[in-house]
């Protein structure tokens, strides 16, 4: 049986929805909620407080509690695209070409250091968790909207740097994939992998998300020297790429695969009697 806050969040939260109490709107004061329900100021403040973690409603100092307003998310192909050449020479996705490099709130545009890989970037790298490697720090944003921004931390491993020493500093026009190449007289390849986490405080504030309620969109671009001769592939930068899921999403097509090519064959069986069979 759910706890009497639980079920309190539930109707504000179907409420919500229904447009009752529609966005930018207060809601009731904590002690008409109570007294609606019979329960206690805490439990309402529990209530609150979960609806707030789920990034539904703000309090706004002095005026009250309001249902947040969501803003339009820009769409982001992430899966089946392709890598472009911008107006600048630069390799980026065809969605934010038009981005640019903001600086960090010290000024600072791209902050290189030195610091210990996280798990799933040392996995990746085939390296053991902690590793310290070269990272190179950046926001990355649309210089006419200020909240559409993402965090770009490049994760390169030390065989890398030794081998182009230019990533450790400035990489001059076209960017580190350009020295690569140059380098390794081939092209780069390029995979990505999409998940979601919440963010850290640092996170939130970066990229100017409320403090609770708003999850990160996380792409995890692995470049690669795809495998040549005796030579196998070799991962050359981890890039972890954040931004807000309330702004972003992930959109790709959905191919018909072969066995699905139209016309299609006849089903064979109903699929809910089938059992096992349709697993």
């Amino acid at each position: 049986m759910a706890a009497q806050y639980e079920q309190i969040a539930r109707d504000l939260r179907d409420r919500i929805a229904s447009g009752v109490y529609a966005p930018g709107t207060a809601l009731p004061l904590m002690r008409d909620i109570a007294a609606e329900y019979g329960v206690s100021d805490i439990t309402v403040r529990k209530a609150y407080g979960l609806l707030t973690r789920e990034g539904l409603i703000e309090s706004r100092r002095r005026t009250g509690v309001f249902v947040r307003e969501l803003p339009d998310r820009v769409r982001l192909t992430v899966r089946n695209r392709q890598i472009e050449r911008d107006e600048l020479g630069y390799y980026s996705g065809p969605e934010v070409q038009h981005w640019r490099a903001l600086p960090h709130p010290d000024g600072e545009q791209t902050r290189i250091t030195n610091a210990p890989a996280p798990a799933d970037v040392a996995d990746i790298l085939g390296v053991d968790t902690g590793t310290e490697m070269t990272v190179r720090r950046r926001i990355i944003g649309d210089p006419n909207i200020e909240t559409h921004r993402q965090l770009a931390d490049s994760w390169i491993p030390a065989w890398v740097t030794e081998e182009v020493p230019a990533l450790s500093g400035n990489t001059g026009a076209g960017g580190m994939y350009d020295r690569v190449e140059e380098w390794a007289e081939r092209p780069l390849d390029w995979r990505e992998e999409v998940s979601a986490r919440m963010p850290t405080p640092e996170e939130a504030t970066a990229l100017l998300m409320p403090e609770t309620g708003v999850p990160l969109l996380r792409a995890v671009r692995v470049t690669v020297l795809p495998a040549r001769r005796r030579q196998p592939e070799r991962v050359v930068e981890v890039q972890d790429i954040r931004m807000s899921a309330e702004l972003f999403a992930v959109g790709y097509p959905v191919p018909r695969g072969a066995s699905a090519k139209w016309p299609v064959r006849p089903a064979t069986s109903d699929y809910y009697q089938a059992g096992d069979s349709a697993d």
